[in-house]
């Protein structure tokens, strides 16, 4: 046989089809989409998600037809002969003598017909095991069909918030990279004309161009995610599938609340994959009953009806009965080698899903703390959007004007906008990773049996099954607590001076937003201590020491020395400049306490041997994850308490809600 390639008509013909029978009987999309209703158009008409349904189909109608294997065997046959002349024949007597006469009993044209029923019981053995399989794949077909639909939500997810970003960012983009390039030829311009030194001019320039190219990079990201979605939802590619823009964004203050060992049973349970390999095991120990199963002898039942219109037969019609049994001996001999086979067949299966067992529950895990990183760089760049935003303003309303300050703010625009997209972009990583959390478990965004398959309806069921389960596990962020703060033992300052000093400290604090509180009203104390030593080349070195204690356990939860050299005589505003300096010692672990973030101990060099300070205390060298008085109460297991340790949860206040909701509404 000989190949024969597609011929240019007909490769015409195979596309056209192929666009015309893409996008046939969908619903039109012409209106803005939400994240729920793209999900739910996804799972109708997303083809590679139909492919899998199609190969569930599939298996199905195999395990159909693997049923009938089952069945004995009821043949009908009918035949025509003839032949140009007479079997004649000679006889020959019991004594060997042949007949002189020839004679013959068959007709030279007949018909035959008959009817037989035949059961082999080794066979239908077989074929019992092989419909087992057949059913089991048919499970396998599903549950991988339940993988497929997990990983297109998990797509469209990510998709939908970068195309929601997209299309806020995208006019902003353009606008800014032609503003960038009328500054970079304008300073060139200045440059030929020699209006700022050259080494400026070629600083400012290079200043945009990098600022350019870092925002190029980020509007492709931005454009590929409006053609990813639009495949997804199984559009044409060019469709600028427009986004109805979103009334929440709860990723930003949400934080996972369930046990992290419930979640990993879960996940265990609910997998596909897990569920696959199990069947997968099925399949095998049945396979492994067809080989030791073929071993045994066959037995063969046969009963037939036969006709025959031969008219020499004394009887046209009989009925016959027979039996036979066949056992190959030699066959058995491989018994062992069939045993063994299957044993290491059967450690391979355990293998396999153990492995994947320890990959679920490390991908749940991963989830988890994926999701809390994201969620804290989220935070990071929100603060420094509202950074440069204040930037921005200010250069704006400067009443200096110049060259130099005009392309300044340009820059201060172009970095404003690169927060705001790595900001989006952000967040719509962190909503992918709560998705992800949600297909780490394998949950199901649709029930087994749908109400409806209209649009609407699905995406109705969607929202409603994955917010439920969403309120089920997770639960808004605690906000920041408010610890009040103590100014206690201050050793080694002069009494004269020691009210300056204490002045100094609580100064500090207000004006960083940490509420100073009298005597046994506060969560915190703050000790300090001033050593002076002798003086030494016109100075007079000075070491401070700080320490932050747990008002009610006296638990030192953190402690810190600086050094620093002193004019003499020291006057009294040197030291309320030492107080400062012990003030902005303890501002951050103050602020990252009642975030509720962990605050790790710093030694000191040398020991001090003041009691009263109980820094040779190492009961509790970091507070509670969580930072409130509840917190050690909690549940050892859950995420907070086992997670929060190695990650740094954003505090409520970094995360602008007034302005995140305005801007992205934009």
């Amino acid at each position: 046989m000989i190949p024969v390639p597609l011929t240019a008509a007909q490769r015409e013909s195979v596309a056209a089809e192929a666009e015309a029978k893409l996008f046939e009987g969908q619903e039109p999309l012409n209106r803005p989409v939400t994240l729920y209703e793209a999900t739910a158009r996804s799972l109708k008409y997303q083809m590679e998600y139909r492919v899998k349904m199609m190969e569930q189909a599939v298996a199905l109608g195999q395990l159909d037809v693997g049923k009938f294997d089952m069945l004995p065997k009821l043949t009908a046959n009918a035949g025509y002969s003839t032949r140009s002349n007479d079997s004649f024949g000679f006889g020959f007597a019991p004594n060997g003598t042949i007949a002189a006469n020839p004679s013959a009993s068959q007709e030279r044209t007949r018909e035959t017909s008959g009817v037989s029923f035949t059961w082999s019981v080794l066979d239908f053995g077989l074929s019992y095991y092989r419909a087992q399989q057949l059913a089991d794949q048919n499970l396998i077909a599903e549950e991988r069909r339940r993988k497929a639909l997990q990983n297109l939500v998990q797509d469209v997810r990510l998709a939908w918030w970068k195309s929601e970003a997209a299309q806020r960012l995208l006019p902003q983009i353009d606008e800014l990279l032609e503003e960038v390039d009328l500054a970079i030829e304008k300073s060139r311009v200045i440059e030929n004309r020699k209006l700022l030194p050259p080494m400026q001019t070629a600083s400012l320039r290079r200043g945009l161009l990098d600022l350019e190219q870092q925002i190029s990079m980020r509007r492709q990201d931005l454009a590929q995610s409006r053609v990813e979605l639009a495949a997804l939802l199984n559009v044409p590619p060019g469709t600028q599938v427009q986004i109805e823009p979103p009334s929440r964004f709860p990723a930003a203050t949400l934080e996972l609340r369930t046990r992290m060992e419930t979640l990993e049973a879960v996940a265990l349970r609910n997998r596909p994959e897990l569920g696959e390999e199990a069947y997968k095991t099925r399949v095998n120990e049945s396979e492994a009953r067809r080989a030791v199963l073929a071993l045994f002898p066959n037995l063969n039942l046969d009963v037939s009806s036969n006709y025959d219109s031969n008219r020499f037969l004394v009887n046209n019609a009989w009925t016959s009965i027979g039996a036979s049994v066949a056992f190959n001996l030699v066959k058995v001999f491989s018994l062992p080698a069939v045993n063994r086979s299957a044993e290491a067949q059967r450690k391979l299966d355990e293998a396999r899903r153990l492995a994947m067992g320890m990959a679920v529950m490390t991908q749940t895990r991963i989830a988890a703390v994926r999701y809390s990183l994201l969620a804290h760089e989220f935070g990071v760049w929100d603060q420094a959007t509202r950074d440069d935003e204040q930037i921005v303003g200010y250069l704006a309303s400067s009443a200096e004007v110049g060259i130099d300050s005009e392309f300044e703010l340009i820059r201060a625009k172009a970095r404003q906008l690169v927060s705001k997209i790595n900001r989006d972009i952000t967040y719509a990583n962190l909503e992918a990773a709560l998705g992800k959390i949600y297909n780490s478990v394998g949950l199901d965004a649709l029930p087994s049996q749908v109400d409806s398959h209209a649009t609407d309806a699905l995406a109705e069921q969607l929202q409603a099954r994955l917010v439920g389960w969403e309120n089920e596990n997770f639960a808004p962020k605690a906000p920041p607590l408010e610890l009040a703060v103590m100014i206690g033992e201050t050793d080694g300052v002069p009494p004269a001076l020691a009210d300056g000093f204490r002045a100094a400290i609580v100064r500090i604090l207000e004006l960083s937003k940490i509420k100073v509180a009298g005597s046994g009203e506060g969560k915190l104390t703050i000790n300090s201590a001033v050593v002076l030593e002798p003086p030494r080349d016109g100075g007079r070195p000075a070491r401070v020491k700080v320490a932050l204690i747990d008002a009610q356990s006296g638990d030192v939860r953190f402690s810190s020395e600086f050094k620093t050299t002193l004019s003499e005589p020291v006057d009294e505003e040197q030291w309320r400049t030492l107080g400062e300096g012990a003030a902005y010692r303890v501002i951050g672990p103050v602020a990252r306490l009642q975030a509720g973030r962990v605050v790790t101990q710093k030694k000191l060099s040398a020991p001090w041997g003041d009691p009263d300070l109980k820094l040779s205390r190492t009961t509790a060298d970091t507070i509670a994850p969580g930072g409130r008085p509840e917190a050690a109460a909690a549940d050892p297991g859950s995420l907070n308490l086992r997670v929060a340790r190695e990650l740094a949860w954003p505090a409520v206040e970094r995360m602008s809600k007034i302005e995140l909701g305005v801007s992205l509404a934009q």
